[in-house]
């Protein structure tokens, strides 16, 4: 869970990038897993947050409904798809695991690199991301 006022938010890369576009209704996770996502995107709205780029599950993954014995079971991607993908963003964004960085200045990056070659060629969210709508 969530404290209601962090210093700092664990995410993997996919979480950072993607949760910006992607439709929370499309998911259909249930309402633990859209309380957090909304409750993640309130607290990103401070720029000066700092958020740590984690490798593997992070805050959203813990009230998701697929996350299951610690990874991602989700059908459109397990765990091993989901770090390939995390893994192809953070090197579009040229940032890496371990990195502690600002909200603000995650935003500059999206902002300039988006949409990200694994938007375009990868991604199994596509049809339904907001990215190439902006």
């Amino acid at each position: 869970m969530l404290d209601e006022n962090p210093g700092k938010l664990n995410l993997r890369p996919h979480h950072i990038f993607c949760d910006r576009f992607l439709p929370l209704e499309e998911l259909l996770r249930g309402e633990e897993f859209a309380r957090t996502v909304d409750k993640i995107k309130e607290l990103t709205q401070r720029n000066d947050l700092m958020i740590s780029v984690t490798e593997g599950p992070d805050h959203v993954c813990q009230s998701c409904p697929d996350y299951k014995n610690g990874r991602c079971e989700n059908p459109v991607g397990n765990e091993e798809a989901v770090r390939k993908w995390d893994l192809k963003i953070i090197k579009g964004l040229g940032i890496s695991y371990g990195q502690e960085i600002t909200v603000g200045e995650l935003l500059e990056l999206i902002n300039e690199k988006a949409p990200l070659e694994f938007c375009r060629t990868r991604c199994p969210w596509k049809t339904i991301c907001g990215i190439f709508s902006r």
